[in-house]
C-alpha cells in the first residue's frame, strides 16, 4: 500500500470514532456490546492528535493529510466538551 493511503485511512479514524460514538450515544440501545464499543470509539476519538502526528510522519506534503489532521487536533476538543456539557446536565 502507498504510504498517502495509509496515512489517509489512519487520519479518518479518529473522525469516524467520533461520529460512531455520538450516534451510539444518542440512538440509546444500552447493551454490553454498545457500551464496549462506545469506550473504544471515544478512546480513538480522544487520541486524534496521536493519529495526527502518525498521519504526518508518513505523509507530510498531501494536502488531504493536513486538512484531516486539523480535523484530528479538533476531536479531543469534542470529546472533552461533550464531557462537560453531560457535567451541567447532570448538575455536578
Amino acid at each position: 500500500m502507498n504510504k498517502k493511503i495509509i496515512a489517509i485511512v489512519t487520519e479518518l479514524v479518529p473522525l469516524i470514532s467520533a461520529i460512531t460514538t455520538y450516534s451510539l450515544i444518542v440512538a440509546g440501545p444500552n447493551t454490553a456490546l454498545v457500551r464496549g464499543i462506545i469506550d473504544v470509539t471515544m478512546l480513538f476519538a480522544f487520541l486524534g492528535f496521536v493519529f495526527c502526528i502518525i498521519g504526518r510522519k508518513l505523509a507530510k506534503e498531501d494536502r488531504l493529510v493536513r486538512v484531516l489532521g486539523v480535523l484530528d487536533c479538533i476531536t479531543p476538543l469534542l470529546v472533552i466538551g461533550f464531557y462537560v456539557v453531560v457535567i451541567f446536565v447532570f448538575g455536578l
